[in-house]
Order: C-alpha cells, then sequence, then structure tokens
C-alpha cells in the first residue's frame, strides 16, 4: 500500500507504552487467533490502519476486556494532518490508564555541516501526567571542522567543542536516553534520526532507531498552521502559530526541544 510520505510520518505515533507493547508481543507469540479474528472482520480494501501495530496493541486488550480496539480509519485519497490529530487524540482518549504513554522525549542536535557531526545534542523527558521534565543539553567534541555555513545558524564554535567528550563516549548515555520514553518527539526528527545514525554507524553500532515511535510536530502541524504559502512549517512558524512570537534562540539544541515540547502540548489540548 503506497501513501503519501506525510501520511506515513503520521502512522509513527503510538498511544501505548513500552510495558503494554512488551505484554502485547509476549501475548502475540502464544496465540495470534483473535487477533486473526480481528483482521478478518477489520481489513477492507477501502481501510488504512492509523498505526498498525497499535492496532494489534489494541485487539490484545480487546481480548482481555481492557478496551475496545482501534477500528481502522475509512481510507481516503488525502488526510490532513488535522484529521490524523484528531485519530490520534481519539485513540490516545479510549486508551485504559495504564496502558497509555507514560513518557516522551523530545530530541534535537546541532552538526558541524549539513551532513557532519553532531556537536550539540539537547533530549527532554516529559512525564504525561504531570508534566514534570528533565533536561539534557551537551556539547560533543566532532574532531570535525565546523562550517562557515553551520557556525552562522547556531553560532557554536570550535573552541566551545574542543574540551568537550566525543559521541563515541557519550553514546551509550545517549541511547539509554531513548530507552527511558515511550515515544520520541521532535520537529523534522527525522533529520535528527539521520544524523545519529550517521554518527552511531561511524562507530560501528546499528540499533533499530526507525522502530522507535514518532510524533513529528512538523508533520503533525502541516495542515493547522496557517502560512502565506502552503508547506511544512519551520519550528518558529509553529510556535508563533499556537503560541505567539516567542523570544527564543532558535537553533541552539537545547532551546529548539523546548519549543518543540510546548508545540506538541498544544497539540495534545486538540485543534478546535
Amino acid at each position: 500500500m503506497n501513501l503519501p510520505q506525510k501520511i506515513e510520518a503520521l502512522r509513527k505515533a503510538t498511544v501505548f507504552n513500552k510495558q503494554t507493547k512488551k505484554y502485547a508481543l509476549e501475548e502475540m507469540k502464544k496465540d495470534t487467533s483473535y487477533i486473526q479474528k480481528c483482521l478478518k472482520e477489520d481489513v477492507k480494501e477501502d481501510t488504512v490502519f492509523r498505526n498498525y501495530e497499535d492496532y494489534l496493541i489494541s485487539c490484545i486488550l480487546e481480548r482481555d476486556n481492557l478496551m475496545q480496539r482501534e477500528k481502522p480509519l475509512k481510507r481516503q485519497k488525502v488526510f490532513s494532518s488535522k484529521e490524523f490529530l484528531n485519530f490520534y487524540l481519539n485513540a490516545l482518549k479510549n486508551t485504559p490508564k495504564e496502558a497509555k504513554i507514560k513518557k516522551v522525549g523530545v530530541f534535537d542536535t546541532e552538526t558541524t555541516d549539513i551532513y557532519g557531526y553532531i556537536i550539540s545534542y539537547a533530549f527532554v523527558i516529559q512525564d504525561m501526567e504531570t508534566l514534570e521534565t528533565k533536561e539534557i543539553h551537551e556539547f560533543l567534541n566532532p574532531k570535525a571542522k565546523i562550517s562557515e555555513e553551520a557556525y552562522e545558524v547556531h553560532k557554536i564554535s570550535q573552541k566551545d567543542v574542543e574540551n568537550k567528550p566525543t559521541f563515541e563516549e557519550k553514546k551509550e548515555y545517549i541511547l539509554s536516553l531513548f530507552e527511558e520514553v515511550d515515544m520520541i518527539v521532535g520537529h523534522n526528527v527525522f533529520y535528527d534520526f539521520g544524523v545519529l545514525k550517521r554518527e552511531l554507524e561511524r562507530s560501528k553500532h546499528f540499533p533499530h532507531l526507525v522502530k522507535v515511535p514518532i510524533f513529528d510536530t512538523m508533520f503533525y502541524s502541516w495542515d493547522i498552521v496557517v502560512l502565506d504559502k502552503k508547506k511544512q512549517p519551520k519550528l518558529e512558524e509553529a510556535v508563533a502559530f499556537f503560541l505567539g512570537k516567542q523570544s527564543a534562540k532558535y537553533h541552539d539544541a537545547l532551546e529548539d526541544v523546548k519549543m518543540t515540547l510546548k508545540v506538541f502540548n498544544k497539540l495534545m489540548e486538540g485543534i478546535k
């Protein structure tokens, strides 16, 4: 099934926490009869799943009388991100409290150049019930030259990073942060995942980052943020739309994740 890139990106958001996913996976290994029954009833030519893994988990929880399974969507030629946000929020609302996402992690990087090495990363973890946050922000020594173009964007100089740890020294810690959360949030987070993937490949490390659930605020706000020209909204444009103009220092990894988190929380309130 070929779907637009935007829809594929929107389908990567999950409503379930890791413990629930782990339980459902173990149950699926034991017996798939109830899932097969659900699939037979639900799969039609004109339907598409909001998130296929979430659907399977919801079938297991329905079997256990914990919730009603998440029904597939009536397939349309085009979904707007506003429609998909409502699909997501309705699914989250219908998920039992003990099964819902508990923590999200907002991730961003700054680099030596567009295809280069990480010189700064930020990771903010938010508890979805209390909204309390934990902030992590570090400079890294890339052992490579920071381009003039990149410096003009983020203002991080060679001197700022020369005595900092390398990515190789910090990679296990960075990866452990991903293990702490149920879903990663970011604005154009696929770019930052590409940066991280290249760094890991350079150090001969190949984790399955692509399997991490993702809520990309750029894609989810695409058809919601009103701009003069129809396009993917930049972070500052999304922030201005939802919160008004802010005196944020954009292209600073920590500031960017804090602003992204604000956009995410606004989206979680729903769009009238």
